[in-house]
Order: C-alpha cells, then sequence, then structure tokens
C-alpha cells in the first residue's frame, strides 16, 4: 500500500501539483491521466524518490523496490536488447531474457545494438526491462510513445500479465479507457 498526502510540487512559481491526496493499494493497476504539463511525470519522479515534494507526505506500508519506465528510452546503446535487460537484471539467462523481449519484438532484432532500433521497438525493450526488474511498483511513464494501435495492445497484455500483484501506476496519452485499471486525473 501507497498513501500520498497533499503532495504539492512547483517549478519557477509555477505549481505543477497542488496537494494530490491519493491511496495506491497493493496487486491493483491505476491509469493517471490528465493534459500534458499537468504534473504525471513528476508525481512519478517523487513517488520513485528521484524528486522531492515541496510538501506533502508519502507512506508506504513497507519500503518498496521501484521499477519504472521513463519518458525517454534511458537505454544503453552499445548494447542489444538481451543485454540491456540483464544489465539491470543479471540474475536473468540470456535465454530467458530472450523468450520475454520475443513476446514484444521479431527475435531478429534481439541481438542488434539498441541505437538501430525504431522507437517503437526502443520502447518495448523498455517495457520488458521494467517489468522482468524485480519490484513492489511499477511506475510506467508513457511507455507506449511510438507504438501503433496493435503494438500498444500487445504491450498492454504483456504489462497486465507481469504484473504480479505489484501497485502499477501507468500514465498514458495513448490509452482513454482500459477496464482492469482504476481511472486517476490529475
Amino acid at each position: 500500500m501507497m498513501i500520498l498526502e497533499n503532495i504539492s510540487k512547483s517549478y519557477d512559481h509555477k505549481t505543477v501539483l497542488s496537494s494530490f491526496t491519493c491511496r495506491f493499494d497493493d496487486k491493483k493497476s491505476y491509469l493517471i491521466q490528465g493534459p500534458s504539463g499537468i504534473g504525471k511525470t513528476t508525481l512519478l519522479r517523487i513517488i520513485s524518490g528521484l524528486e522531492k515534494a515541496d510538501s506533502g507526505n508519502i507512506r508506504f506500508d513497507k519500503k518498496p523496490s521501484f521499477s519504472m519506465v521513463f519518458q525517454e528510452d534511458r537505454l544503453i546503446e552499445d548494447l542489444n536488447a538481451i543485454e540491456n535487460i540483464r544489465f539491470v537484471t543479471p540474475e536473468l539467462t540470456k535465454e530467458q531474457c530472450t523468450e520475454e523481449l520475443s513476446r514484444l519484438l521479431d527475435p531478429e532484432q534481439l541481438n542488434k545494438p539498441v541505437r538501430e532500433l525504431s522507437g517503437g521497438m526502443r520502447r518495448r525493450v523498455c517495457i520488458v526491462r521494467a517489468m522482468l526488474h524485480p519490484s513492489d511498483i511499477l511506475l510506467l511513464d508513457e511507455p507506449f510513445a511510438g507504438l501503433d494501435a496493435d503494438n500498444r495492445r500487445i504491450a498492454l497484455d504483456y504489462i497486465i500479465n507481469h504484473q504480479n500483484n505489484r501497485i502499477l501506476l501507468l500514465c498514458s496519452h495513448e490509452i482513454d479507457q482500459i477496464d482492469t485499471f482504476e481511472q486517476i486525473r490529475i
């Protein structure tokens, strides 16, 4: 469980989040929506500890670990898709990574340096990397950017099937209604 109480954040006297309060329960999925610039990314960064709120409080039932898909890919350009996943999850074998990546990517693409992959392929590597990394909370910031409708649906199914009882917070402009997600507007 994670409880956010009165989270506020401003940049250069512009308020991005104002007294945001919400409870997130284990094993549940949440779709965080709102117009660009409203504070969705800032909220995820505050939750993960990458940024500090100006005021407010975050309470967890235990000290959590996080796995995240950022808006930018944050892949190691000279490594291939498999190596990028093994970099953050070295306990996984090459075969395990290959099997998981093959659910979202053509196997021919897996051994190329990620700098040679299209934007949509890179996003799918990021999704698999985040979902395979052991964590308590999944924070996915625009994970479907650059994906066509068919690949968004496949990636969403992959995310749902690999949630594994973790809290899942997903920010997306690409999907308006997801039946299995509780919707939160900022």
